[in-house]
């Protein structure tokens, strides 16, 4: 079965791309403010410049990091059913991260998060099957900002079997992060083999490796959990106006940090990992939702293939500040191109105004889309059985095969039915477009009241809020299914 796949760029230009990478970690080299990642980058044969930051990378030091990482990466489920081994010739989808507000499923406004809201799309997520793992999607505001990151990790854990990928701000956050995933796996030496978290840290564009999120890293890498330097360059902004450069300045970015990654522990778990895109130049804001972004995701899964790393990209993002046709039409323009493309993992469902919202009314239309554009991407089967050439000489001219046994039995398989979109036809006073939101309000409804994961034990919980410095759990504590 062929199934369709985009190609954005020609083998020589992915040779370009390379060489001019090489050329720029060599030559201009990065800035890299860990003193830690710069002595383990000289011991490995990078050339740092005396008294600065600034740190050249020879091609050596490169294929050296290259030839180290490994081909595959295990993300572990806590329940063993949504354990990922990648590539695996599928695109799997993670919720959207980090947003600072929320759009209320009742009042339909929007507003600061806290924990419960957290609580609650962890849990919505869990239950839908087009989400295969989880990023924490917003920020506890209630809770002491000292304490976000681990108090966004305990909530998630609390609430998804699936897997989990986090970030650190700082090492001994890193640290205490690889502790709490241990209480939960059973010791370090079982996470290490069954990784149930990973890491998301962030260059800082262009071409900085930030000190605390460097030695973040570098523990995590020393843990065994695999970590994804997720390159954010914006075009015109990080990098000059032209895509092909700014993917260079992303291509280096990541490179660096494997480097540092593979310095720190040979054959550390690693991603080739990007959400680059462009500003507009009318607002200064970032264009989540932006044709742009979805080339420079689908060429960036073609840079990891050339390296044969897995792929971690963004996508199903938008920069509509509210579900609707702006947000379908940037979350499927975004997204589709990048299962086109055989990125591995793609980060976007569930948010809202460049990442900076999260709704569970999005997150159950994102489900839907994703669905759409897994379909796409599937194909179909040419083979003498599925051509039915008998059936069609039977019937022949006016044959009505609604009425064939075949149909029955295969429609389902075959076609690709929605639940939310509508084609039930024009609806006097009851437009599509609100149909179809009031039946994702409806649905997220009934999983808050119905669903539940499979919970925690209470002692895991307790010592997993212990080993985060946070306050115990109650039996009756409603954060947790």
């Amino acid at each position: 079965m062929g199934a369709p796949r985009l190609r954005v760029l020609e083998t020589s230009e992915i040779e370009i791309i390379d060489r001019a990478t090489r050329d720029l970690l060599s030559r201009g080299g990065v800035d890299v403010h860990s003193s830690l990642a710069r002595e383990l980058l000289a011991g490995v044969g990078a050339e740092i410049e005396p008294g600065a930051a600034r740190v050249r990378l020879p091609d050596a030091v490169v294929d050296d990091a290259l030839h180290r990482a490994p081909r595959e990466v295990f993300l572990a489920s806590r329940d063993k059913r949504h354990d990922l081994r990648l590539p695996d010739g599928s695109s799997h989808v993670s919720t959207d991260g980090c947003g600072v507000n929320v759009w209320d499923l009742t009042s339909g406004e929007r507003r600061p998060s806290s924990q419960r809201d957290l609580a609650d799309l962890t849990r919505v997520a869990d239950a839908l099957d087009e989400v295969d793992l989880q990023w924490p999607m917003v920020v506890a505001s209630d809770v002491p900002v000292e304490v976000h990151e681990l108090t966004e990790l305990a909530v998630t854990f609390e609430n998804t079997t699936k897997h989990v990928q986090h970030e650190a701000l700082s090492p001994s956050e890193a640290r205490t992060m690889v502790a709490m995933a241990a209480t939960i796996a059973g010791d370090a030496k079982e996470l290490r083999r069954r990784p149930i978290l990973s890491s998301v840290q962030c260059p800082v564009s262009p071409l900085i490796l930030e000190e605390n999120s460097t030695d973040a890293m570098i523990v995590f890498s020393r843990a065994g959990i695999p970590v994804a330097p997720l390159t954010m360059v914006l075009v015109g902004g990080s990098s000059p106006v032209d895509l092909a450069s700014a993917l260079v300045v992303s291509n280096a970015e990541i490179l660096a940090s494997i480097c540092v990654a593979q310095a720190a522990a040979p054959s550390a778990p690693v991603f080739w990992a990007i959400s680059s895109g462009p500003i507009d130049m009318r607002t200064g804001s970032f264009a989540a939702g932006s044709p742009e972004l979805a080339l420079l995701n689908a060429a960036g899964v073609q840079m990891a293939r050339h390296y044969q790393l897995p792929t971690l990209v963004a996508g199903f993002s938008c920069d509509a500040d509210s579900p609707g046709i702006q947000a379908g039409v940037e979350k499927l323009g975004t997204g589709l191109p990048a299962m086109l493309a055989g990125a591995d993992l793609i980060s976007g469902v569930g948010g809202l105004d460049s990442d900076s919202c999260m709704g569970l009314e999005q997150l159950v239309l994102d489900a839907e889309i994703v669905a759409y554009a897994r379909r796409n991407v599937d194909g179909f089967a040419v083979r003498p059985e599925n051509v039915h050439l008998d059936t069609l000489i039977r019937l022949g001219p006016q044959g009505n095969f609604l009425k064939e046994r075949h149909t029955l039995a295969n429609f389902r398989r075959v076609l690709w039915t929605p639940r939310f979109f509508q084609r039930d036809g024009f609806v006097e006073g009851a437009p599509a477009e609100g149909r179809v939101r009031q039946r994702a309000v409806t649905r997220a409804r009934e999983l808050l009241g119905h669903y539940h994961p499979e919970p925690l034990p209470l002692e895991v919980r307790r010592r997993l809020r212990e080993t985060g410095g946070l306050p115990a759990p109650s039996t009756s504590d409603a954060l947790a299914a």
